[in-house]
């Protein structure tokens, strides 16, 4: 089973756009307990859906919280690479756990990964293979692409080569 670490904006975006709980037929995912902290204390404190969703994802072990061993290694990347600690934990953990991907649409995580030669995968990412191995259906799929555009903060293109992929333009992508 392929195991997926996870940042805090990749988890609540998989959760908003409802593909989350598909992918967890397939792969294991992974989250750094510092994203556990930022997806679902902070987000129940402010009364986000998801953050309950995923926080009965945690206590049913459908998604597993891990907690990071070598915080020197976490601070060494968060200063290296001028991140977050959730984004530095999450680098962190993908290497502790030995992990196949990293879920991330953080910019400067983004780099830390390709510095790094770890393999990332942002959330329409998700969304266009899910649809691509029709997991999901070409209305979702542009629903789900549609939602990310208003919740996540993604550049004009990403959104356009995402729907343009789904609608049949395999190339865009």
């Amino acid at each position: 089973m392929l195991i997926i670490v996870s940042d805090a904006t990749a988890i609540i975006l998989l959760e908003k756009i409802e593909l989350l709980g598909r992918l967890l037929k397939d792969f294991k995912i992974l989250i750094p307990k510092d994203v556990e902290r930022e997806a679902i204390i902070f987000g129940k404190e402010r009364n986000y859906p998801d953050a309950f969703r995923l926080e009965e994802k945690v206590k049913n072990k459908m998604i597993h919280a891990v907690e990071v061993k070598d915080y020197r290694f976490v601070d060494k990347v968060m200063k290296d690479f001028n991140i977050a600690k959730g984004e530095s934990e999450a680098i962190c953990l993908f290497n502790q756990e030995k992990a196949q991907l990293l879920a991330t649409g953080d910019k400067l995580a983004i780099k830390a990964c390709k510095s790094l030669g770890i393999p990332i995968s942002g959330t329409c990412a998700f969304v266009t293979q899910a649809f691509d191995n029709r997991v999901i259906q070409e209305s979702e799929a542009t629903n789900m692409i549609k939602t990310l555009a208003k919740e996540g903060r993604y550049k004009p293109e990403i959104i356009f080569n995402a729907l343009n992929h789904i609608s049949g333009d395999k190339n865009e992508i």
